[in-house]
């Protein structure tokens, strides 16, 4: 229907009582005489991208049972006459251009089960009287800029399922009502500017999901909060807890499946062995990032955990067998940031993601822990990170079965050798960084057609020719070779990258005056250019400088 005229709908019949035109690629602006049709009960627009417009201030519909408008563009404030339509069962007015105040006008809406304003600009104080519908079973004003803090005491919303605050300037303490409401299952308040501890927690209720990260709540966690016995996930990351979590606080949560408290950084995990006796089934993703932990805690060893992360913290030694085991199905591992010196075992069989930087892992390490792996060697890596180390040694060749590659960080180690041929053949690979090593020899020209965005092969002690196939690079944005031994003319071939930003070929031997040719080439989107300490001759080609930003 984008050929439809939207002024037509002027000549809607008055005893119109359904409209529906969902994802209908309208544009233009919708006239706003059709929300005052006296028998209109149903209208939907949404997914409209390109269709504005504005509520009229007076005279809507008053049988409206359902107004969808989400994520059209509609403009201007909501009118206070929204207080008339007692008939409404289901407002949307999500991802839209309103702005201003929600207008205190629910007082009326008895009726009304879903309220939805989510991504549409409003500000202000959070409007009251939404938290009197008694037949509310959604609320979803997130990320918009609304303020004030969230009612002391509500007790009348019996059916509310699911309430979405996230995202916007709403101060003030954590009340303990949203616990107790026997039908709440979802709660979302990260992201705003609560304070203060948690209250207590009188009568818990059935809620499988709470999201209060990103807040500046402080204090311990309630022990009541581990009364939630069906919650499923629990986020209080990036707040001020205090405390010590010990496994058997953690015991009558035998649903949990995902929990983050990481960013607190009084917060820690009890290193005693009385974990042992506690099992959590159904545990898929833990973080405690920043947590000031010192031993990997036992209770996390489960056999369906996939995603781990204890970066930044204080963890020293390395992963023995005993503490690896539980870890068969881990996919993601983040233990970045620590003062791990050994890896005994390797941690699961299905890992996809390592992280290891900014450890004190020392010597041909990688060598030795790979080969012991066999004859089950790991699986193909994803990513692979494990820059600030001290590791020594060649570039292990079992990184030639990692064909699923997107990133790999050997950075700032003290590695040697040559670069492997097969990192040039891997087509998924994004961001490659082997800088500040030992590496020596050419530069293997062999890219293939890849999705090579970042290359990082500075201040090694590379040698020879830049390689002609980095021109295959066609998404590659930066390009770092400074401080090598490459013998060269300056490549002016690059100019064929399109989304070249980054050309750093300092302190090398790059010689001969620059070409003609550059003059005519492109480099329009490049930024930044470094060719100091080289033994280039001429003057730089104007329409070659005109492109670079100058810093």
């Amino acid at each position: 229907m984008s050929d439809v005229a939207l002024p037509s709908f002027l000549n809607l019949t008055s005893s119109l009582e359904r409209l529906s035109l969902r994802d209908c690629q309208l544009q233009g602006e919708f006239p706003s005489e059709v929300f005052c049709l006296p028998y209109l009960q149903h209208i939907d627009l949404g997914s409209n991208q390109n269709v504005t417009g504005y509520l009229p201030k007076t005279n809507l519909s008053s049988g409206l049972k359902l107004l969808d408008l989400t994520s059209c563009r509609f403009k201007g404030p909501i009118p206070a006459s929204l207080c008339n339509l007692t008939q409404l069962i289901f407002l949307d007015f999500s991802y839209n251009d309103f702005g201003g105040q929600i207008p205190d006008a629910f007082r009326n809406l008895n009726k009304l089960t879903f309220l939805l304003f989510s991504s549409s600009s409003f500000s202000g104080q959070l409007p009251t009287t939404m938290f009197n519908l008694t037949q509310l079973t959604k609320l979803d004003l997130s990320y918009n800029r609304l303020e004030g803090p969230l009612p002391n005491h509500v007790s009348e919303l019996l059916l509310l399922e699911e309430v979405w605050l996230s995202n916007n300037l709403l101060s003030g303490g954590v009340p303990s009502w949203p616990f107790t409401l026997p039908s709440l299952q979802d709660l979302r308040l990260s992201y705003n500017k609560l304070i203060g501890p948690i209250d207590q927690i009188q009568t818990p209720n059935s809620v499988h999901y709470i999201d209060l990260s990103f807040n500046d709540i402080h204090g311990p966690i309630p022990s009541s909060f581990f009364d939630l016995m069906n919650l499923e996930e629990l986020d209080l990351s990036s707040n001020n807890l205090i405390g010590v979590i010990k496994s058997n606080m953690l015991a009558k949560l035998k649903n949990l499946m995902y929990l983050d408290l990481s960013n607190n950084i009084l917060l820690s995990l009890s290193s005693s062995g009385d974990g042992e006796n506690y099992s959590f089934p159904q545990l898929v993703k833990v973080s405690f990032s920043s947590c000031n932990i010192r031993q990997f805690p036992s209770f996390f060893r489960t056999s369906n955990l996939k995603d781990l992360d204890l970066s930044n913290n204080k963890i020293r030694g390395g992963i023995s067998k005993w503490e690896a085991e539980g870890w068969e199905r881990l996919i993601k591992l983040n233990l970045s940031y620590n003062f791990l010196t050994t890896l005994e075992q390797f941690p699961g069989k299905n890992l996809q993601v390592l992280d290891l930087q900014s450890n004190l892992l020392r010597g041909p390490i990688l060598s030795i822990w790979l080969n012991l792996q066999n004859p089950n060697p790991p699986p193909s890596f994803t990513e692979f990170l494990i820059s600030k180390n001290n590791l020594t040694g060649n570039i292990f060749p079992l990184i030639c079965n990692w064909s699923l590659l997107t990133r790999l960080d050997l950075s700032r180690n003290n590695l040697d050798g040559a670069i492997p041929e097969c990192l040039g053949h891997f087509s998924y690979l994004r961001y490659m960084n082997l800088e500040m090593n030992k590496f020596y020899g050419k530069i293997p020209d062999l890219f293939t057609d890849n999705r090579l965005s970042y290359l990082l092969l500075n201040d090694n002690q590379l040698e020879g020719l830049l390689p002609l196939s980095l021109a295959n690079c066609s998404i590659l944005v930066l390009l770092n070779l400074r401080n090598n031994k490459l013998n060269d003319t300056f490549p002016y071939w690059l100019a064929s990258l399109p989304m070249l930003q980054v050309l750093l070929l300092r302190n090398n031997s790059l010689h001969s005056p620059m070409p003609n040719s550059i003059a005519s080439s492109n480099f329009s989107t490049l930024r930044v250019l470094d060719l100091s300490h080289n033994e280039l001759t001429g003057p730089l080609p104007t329409l070659f400088v005109s492109s670079v930003t100058a810093n």
